[in-house]
């Protein structure tokens, strides 16, 4: 079992998480900034918080497994972190897409307003806002235990023995260590993937001179 750089423990820790989700929000609000036409703020907000809210069931999915594959491997729990992170957005993001699109699928076909991603109804209501968080979350959290059972647990003595070559310069300085799997490299990571995802799940509704409408598509 490694012991090395721990994900848990001190003030430290809490502030790096701060930091993960302020980069996350940022990210989300500059995407709105550069959309044409912009979302009205509660839409995004209805939008940006079903990945709040996925996010942090992801990070907490994130920070288990890395102390469990840490528990059987020599790399440490951030080294296992950033790995259980890098294959989980590499591999995420297509399972994702794939479930969007079954879901869409299965929306229209059975004609389920409450349920289409990024319609909330107008005026705009909790009731489908809260049945697509639960949805979101729960493929998002789903995402995170495919991976692991189809990509990491078969490759788990390759990538532990990648994790601990590439954690190499960092074994002396474990807070150094912490700041770059815990905040440099998910934050690029993390923009991207939000980037990608709200693309999934928000509803572009473009009609005539730019004014919202029920067509449903996406990216």
């Amino acid at each position: 079992m490694a012991i090395g750089c721990q994900l848990l423990g001190g003030t430290f820790a809490v502030l790096v998480q701060v930091a993960l989700a302020v980069s996350a929000i940022c990210t989300l609000l500059y995407k709105r900034m550069t959309e044409r036409p912009r979302r009205p703020w509660l839409i995004w907000f209805f939008d940006a918080s079903k990945q709040a809210f996925a996010g942090m069931l992801q990070h907490l999915v994130n920070i288990s497994f890395g102390i469990l594959f840490a528990s059987s491997g020599a790399a440490s729990q951030c080294a296992w972190y950033l790995t259980n992170f890098v294959v989980s957005v590499a591999c995420g993001v297509l399972i994702l897409w794939g479930f969007m699109a079954s879901y869409k699928w299965c929306v229209e076909k059975y004609n389920l307003v409450l349920l289409r991603t990024g319609e909330y109804g107008s005026p705009p209501s909790w009731r489908p806002w809260l049945a697509q968080l639960c949805i979101w979350g729960f493929f998002s959290s789903f995402e995170k235990f495919l991976t692991a059972v189809f990509v990491i647990l078969p490759l788990h003595t390759h990538l532990d023995t990648l994790s601990v070559m590439l954690e190499a310069p960092f074994r002396a300085y474990p807070a150094t260590e912490l700041i770059f799997v815990m905040v440099i490299a998910p934050i690029v990571l993390n923009a991207a993937f939000f980037w990608a995802v709200d693309n999934l799940i928000m509803r572009k509704h473009r009609g005539v001179g730019g004014r919202y409408n029920c067509v449903l598509t996406y990216g």
